[in-house]
Formats: structure tokens, sequence, C-alpha cells
């Protein structure tokens, strides 16, 4: 819910237990394809929500995103939002955001919106098929700096169960140019429900859960979100 309090908004979210999903990447190595695109799936209901509220969440990482034992997602730690309506993305000479999973103008220090989320999820869903990162590097400055200006390998190199779809997908979120991304998070949540339509009956993923979540950590505790 978003509500207000002298003068500041905030979001109240629910505590839920789970695994996030780094650690089951980290466990189990590969995802199978139904598995990540279900996660992404669901992931983009929760930004897909986000940004009709105004929000940016800046910060996507496997680490933020927990799985319940019912293949149910939420997103979790809004922390470093902020408001679409607010220009300016942080002070002057900091770059915000995880540099693993950093869109290339949080990178260059320039202004995001909900197109920076997309390509965190594009780089998150890069790591669920694959097994790993599209950019390592020996500090955050030289990993941010290959988002900025380096190609992944393609996902199909690494894993050939990947369609020459998804192989496409994940690329074009991940683009440089965020004009040649999915504009929004509703545009990405359909080519992805078409290729889960695609895959054998076997291989999908339904969660039990029909809609998203975003929460957080704290349990029962409001998190105060500045979004203005």
């Amino acid at each position: 819910d978003i509500n207000e309090e002298k003068g500041t908004q905030y979001i109240t979210m629910e505590y839920v237990p789970g695994e996030d999903l780094k650690s089951t990447v980290v466990r189990v190595g590969q995802l199978s394809v139904g598995k990540a695109v279900s996660v992404a799936k669901q992931v983009c209901e929760g930004l897909i929500e986000a940004h009709k509220l105004g929000v940016v969440h800046r910060d996507l990482k496997p680490q933020n995103i927990m799985i319940d034992k019912e293949g149910n997602v939420r997103i979790m730690d809004f922390g470093i939002a902020r408001s679409l309506k607010t220009k300016g993305i942080t002070a002057a000479g900091i770059m915000i955001g995880t540099p693993e999973y950093m869109s290339p103008e949080q990178a260059e220090m320039k202004e995001t919106d909900q197109r920076s989320d997309v390509y965190s999820l594009g780089v998150i869903l890069y790591e669920m098929v694959t097994g790993r990162l599209p950019f390592e590097g020996d500090s955050p400055l030289s990993i941010a700096m290959k988002h900025k200006s380096e190609r992944p390998s393609d996902p199909r190199r690494l894993n050939t169960q990947i369609s020459p779809e998804l192989d496409r997908v994940i690329l074009r979120c991940m683009e440089k140019d965020k004009k040649k991304r999915y504009q929004q998070a509703e545009e990405l949540y359909s080519e992805l429900d078409n290729l889960e339509k695609g895959l054998p009956t076997r291989e999908r993923m339904v969660p039990k859960r029909k809609t998203a979540c975003i929460v957080i950590e704290e349990k029962f505790m409001k998190a105060i979100l500045p979004i203005s």
C-alpha cells in the first residue's frame, strides 16, 4: 500500500520468508528455462505495479528477489528506489546500484527510468539460464564500465537449451541504448508469456499465487520510502 505521513510518502509491505534467487542460482547452477521464465514473468508483474506507482527500483538483483517454496516471487529492498517524476538519480559523481546488475546509464551516472529496471532484469535472466554473470571484473568500476561498453556473450553459447527467441529477449533487455530495450515491463512480460506458452507443458512452472508482490525483509514493519 502507498500512504503518506507528515508529507513523506511510503510503501507498506509484507514480510515473507523464503530463499533469495541468488542463493538458488548458487545452489543449483543454471535454472531450467521454464523456471527462469516463470521467475522473470513474476518479477515483471512486480515491476509493472511499482512503475504504475511511479517508482523505479534501481537495484534489482537476485539477492533482492525472494522465492517461496510454492514458487511465488517477491521483489524486496526498495531502499534506493526513486520516483519516476523526480529528476536526478543521485548526488553528482556517485553511482547508484550494484555493478553486476547495473544499467549503462547508471554506470554513466545518468538519468534512470523503468527501462533501467528492464536492463537489470535482463541481466538476472541471463544469469538464471547460463549460471554466470554477463560481465565480471577486478573491481566494481571495471564491471560497471563493461555494462557501458561491452556486448555480452550470447546466452545460447553458454546453454544450448536456450531458444533463439529467449536469446533475443535477453539481449534486447540488455541493449546499451535504452531506446532499443523493451520500453515498459508490460512489453517484456508479453514476450515472456508467449515464450512460456511455447514450452512443453512439463517444463512450465505455474506459481499458486496469481498476483505479484513487492515486499521487504523486516517482519511486520513499515518501509518508509521517499518517492517524491
